[in-house]
């Protein structure tokens, strides 16, 4: 039986949800931090990688991954607040914001 991130019963990742995905602002991936026992979102940018958010649920930091790459700040903050609520981490709200923003096309 595989171990399941967080204590969980059910599943709290698959692959399709560890890929790296390309944004307008860097790559986006979310990896299994197995020492803390939880999932981390990272971002890789020409300045090396950073650490954005933790959940032991990888689905929550791939849905930031998500809501980062296309939608509005007022889904970002959603998901950024979710995943507090939740008992995970992640940088300042408006760093994620702003970084999200970045490079965007007008």
């Amino acid at each position: 039986m595989p171990r399941h991130i967080g204590g969980s019963l059910l599943p709290s990742n698959e692959a399709c949800i560890l890929r790296p995905v390309k944004t307008h602002f860097g790559s986006l991936q979310v990896r299994v931090i197995a020492e803390l026992d939880t999932h981390g979102l990272f971002h890789k940018h020409e300045g090396g990688e950073s650490l954005l958010a933790t959940h032991p649920n990888g689905y929550s930091c791939h849905e930031l991954l998500k809501r980062m790459s296309v939608e509005t700040a007022d889904r970002v903050r959603d998901q950024v607040q979710y995943i507090l609520d939740c008992g995970g981490t992640a940088q300042h709200v408006e760093h994620l914001v702003s970084l999200s923003k970045q490079g965007e096309r007008k």
